[in-house]
């Protein structure tokens, strides 16, 4: 990952980035804008969203099966759930930041979003399903946080409503 950001290199290639840069998020990381795996390129990031199981298969659960011993958690708050759409972020910036004892990526403002669903595009009534299920999560997180965070959160909201797909 420090490969990936420090020399601007695909994050599942690792080939050097051009101008765009994609993020491969499910619907909360486009509420929150944020991710904790760096940029791709849209063609690398299309073959992940038609191609990684966990990606095409909204029922797959994440395999935390035979983990190398040395792996870590992503920083921040991660919901384990399978969101069962996959938003393809295109932007021409991004902005790393520390996060306990990791690094998470604000996504930037979006030039592009592609919505996926089983590796195809995705309808609107997935898209809204996938988010109308995660959202509760995080509230539940911005209750804990308290008022200043419910209302950031549902400014937040708000915003990623105007990208689903019509």
């Amino acid at each position: 990952m420090a490969i990936c950001v420090r020399h601007k290199r695909c994050w599942l290639c690792g080939q050097p980035l051009g101008k765009y840069q994609v993020f491969v998020i499910g619907s909360m990381c486009a509420v929150n804008r944020i991710s904790a795996e760096p940029p791709s390129h849209r063609e690398c990031a299309l073959y992940a969203v038609q191609a990684c199981p966990f990606l095409t298969q909204p029922k797959m659960r994440r395999n935390e099966v035979d983990m190398p011993l040395e792996s870590t958690q992503p920083a921040g708050l991660m919901l384990k759930r399978n969101p069962g759409v996959t938003l393809l972020w295109t932007t021409l910036r991004y902005f790393p930041f520390k996060a306990g004892k990791g690094v998470l990526f604000n996504v930037g403002d979006p030039e592009r979003v592609e919505w996926f669903c089983e590796g195809r595009p995705a309808t609107r009534a997935e898209v809204l399903a996938s988010i109308d299920s995660g959202y509760p999560l995080l509230r539940a997180q911005a209750e804990r946080d308290g008022p200043d965070a419910l209302t950031e959160l549902a400014q937040m909201h708000s915003k990623a409503m105007e990208l689903v797909p019509s």
